[in-house]
């Protein structure tokens, strides 16, 4: 394995403990002195709706990342490693979880994909 390789992987792990580490902090705030919205609860652990981001999107919790952006990179072929990559701030458990919900609410997640879709000029 090349050097550069090597010291590819070591950075990576790193930022997987750092990342780890920042959760178990983020953790450890009271909720009281982070400003929170209400909700709405889901089924699935790592998403919510909450009505003053994206209109009530679903979106990973803690996050205003809606589902409809991790599908739409699953759809464009990026892995959930990947996805994890492009987007440092989710881990694989929001990832999975996210294309979970889109399994169970894909006509849902497929309209906000059609309504955030960029129109094309001719």
């Amino acid at each position: 394995m090349s050097e550069a390789a090597a010291d590819t992987r070591t950075v990576a792990r790193q930022l997987d403990v750092l990342q780890e580490q920042l959760y178990q902090l983020q953790r450890l705030i009271p909720s009281q002195s982070r400003p929170t919205q209400a909700g709405v609860s889901t089924e699935h652990p790592h998403v919510t709706q909450v009505e003053g981001i994206l209109g009530g999107e679903p979106i990973i919790k803690g996050t205003r990342t809606p589902v409809r952006a991790v599908v739409e990179h699953w759809k464009f072929g990026d892995s959930p490693e990947e996805i994890a990559r492009k987007l440092p701030h989710l881990r694989l458990a929001h990832i999975f979880d996210a294309l979970s919900y889109y399994d169970d609410h894909r006509d849902e997640i497929e309209r906000y994909i059609a309504l955030n879709r960029v129109p094309v000029d001719d």
